[in-house]
């Protein structure tokens, strides 16, 4: 069972087509990857020891939080921060129990629905990029998750941050 957030959040997902350009150069769209390899998680206010981050900065912050504290794991997917509003790519840290802890955010969003990645694979991305940037959405190396990266989750995916439930079964 997915609350009506989660719900709005899983039919903006599916809803979301790739134009037929797209669909010759990519295998997914960042919804379709999130749909395939996606986890939900619970909002939860952030830890006294976790300070605000920059705004419209989701990225940066959670790789922060990362890199301050090795337990967390980087999630990058789609949230919601208030019901009723639209989805945003977005970016987030878990702490390996299903939780989404968002410093980007004034206080937590309603639904997160997302993917764990191991910290190797964000740190080596960043560097290569010489930025953080989406990993959904890299288009400085042609979005390489929505290729044939993407079929190849032993080299990204973070085990260890699975969240509550499969975004698929929620299908």
């Amino acid at each position: 069972m997915i609350t009506d957030t989660q719900n709005i959040l899983l039919n903006y997902l599916r809803n979301i087509k790739a134009t037929p350009a797209a669909k010759l150069l990519l295998k997914r769209t960042c919804q379709q990857f999130v749909l395939d390899y996606g986890w939900w998680y619970e909002p939860i206010k952030p830890p006294k020891q976790i300070v605000l981050g920059t705004p419209k900065q989701c990225l940066k912050n959670a790789v922060n939080l990362t890199l301050d504290d090795d337990s967390l794991i980087y999630c990058e997917g789609y949230a919601l921060f208030k019901s009723g509003g639209l989805p945003v790519i977005h970016a987030w840290v878990t702490d390996g129990h299903g939780n989404a802890i968002d410093n980007t955010w004034p206080e937590p969003g309603v639904a997160y629905a997302g993917v764990p990645f191991k910290s190797s694979f964000v740190n080596m991305t960043a560097l290569k990029n010489r930025a953080v940037i989406s990993l959904l959405d890299d288009y400085q190396n042609e979005y390489p998750l929505r290729g044939d990266l993407g079929d190849q989750p032993n080299q990204w995916l973070e085990h260890q941050g699975f969240g509550l439930k499969r975004v698929a079964e929620s299908e």
